[in-house]
Parts: C-alpha cells; sequence; structure tokens
C-alpha cells in the first residue's frame, strides 16, 4: 500500500505540473474515485458505461457497475456483509450472445432482448452519461450506496 500510494502521488504531481492527461487502468473503484475524472467501466471487452466520476459513483445506470459498486465495503458504515455480483465472468473466446454480462444481470429477468441483443452505448442520462443496456432506463432513481458527494481528481 505504500508503494502504490507513492506512485499515486507521483502520478498527480506530474499530471498537476503537465497538464497532461492520464488514463488508468484498474479494478480498484477506489483509485478511481480519488484520482479520476471520468470513467469507462467494461464488462468482457466493451464499454458497458461512460460518464464522469461522480455521476457513475451516485447513480450508475448498467448493472455491472451497480454491481460493482454494491461489491465494495463502504467505510463509513457498519456493513456486515458484502453483495458479490453473482455467477462468473464470461469466457472472451465464447461470450454469451446478446448482451455479455446477462447470465449475472438482476435486470434481465429472462428478457429474449438481453439474450438476442448487443446493447448500444447510448445516453442514459445526459451530460455525458452512456449505458450499454436495453434497460438502463429501470436504473434511474437507482441510488448507489456511494450517492453521497464523491470528490473526483484532477483529470485522469
Amino acid at each position: 500500500m505504500t508503494i502504490q500510494a507513492q506512485v499515486l502521488e507521483v502520478l498527480k504531481t506530474v499530471q498537476e505540473e503537465t497538464q497532461a492527461a492520464t488514463i488508468l487502468i484498474t479494478h480498484d473503484l477506489g483509485i478511481v474515485a480519488e484520482l479520476c475524472d471520468r470513467v469507462l467501466v467494461m464488462y468482457a471487452g466493451r464499454i458497458v458505461e461512460a460518464g464522469d466520476v461522480l455521476t457513475i459513483f451516485r447513480a450508475p445506470r448498467h448493472p455491472y457497475t451497480v454491481g460493482l459498486l454494491d461489491s465494495l465495503p463502504k467505510l463509513t458504515e457498519d456493513e456486515e456483509w458484502l453483495r458479490p455480483i453473482p455467477g462468473s465472468p464470461p469466457s472472451l473466446i465464447n461470450r454469451p450472445s446478446g448482451c455479455a454480462f446477462h447470465p449475472r444481470c438482476f435486470l434481465t429477468q429472462g428478457r429474449p432482448r438481453c439474450r438476442e441483443d448487443v446493447p448500444e452505448l447510448r445516453d442514459a442520462e445526459g451530460a455525458g452519461h452512456l449505458a450499454a443496456c436495453h434497460f438502463s432506463e429501470e436504473l434511474a432513481g437507482h441510488q448507489s450506496k456511494f450517492s453521497e458527494p464523491v470528490e473526483a481528481g484532477s483529470g485522469a
């Protein structure tokens, strides 16, 4: 953790001094919340959600993003258990038909469209918030456990 913190501090310093953009590829959503302005969430090699950090953390519009956020511990609350995403990630050699996330998705509910059609990345809420889910509008009003303000970083 000490080395990670040092590397992240160097990245922040270089970014501030050069005004350069930084692309960060990580599974660590804590780092994303701290350092990034925009996020691309990927599943099985495809972008499933894109937007600014605050929007993604407060109001996710793809079931995979919801699962990622729900599986994280929230240090300000006493949580007895975390909610894992059910099932297993798909084979990238033999991806499922339609939406690659449909075998694990709580929104699918047996809907043929999820199994048959690959969803396009489309406007979810405006302001550059995009989601690749046939039923993302059903997540409107859903708030993650990170709905409170999350401070965005300075340009990742």
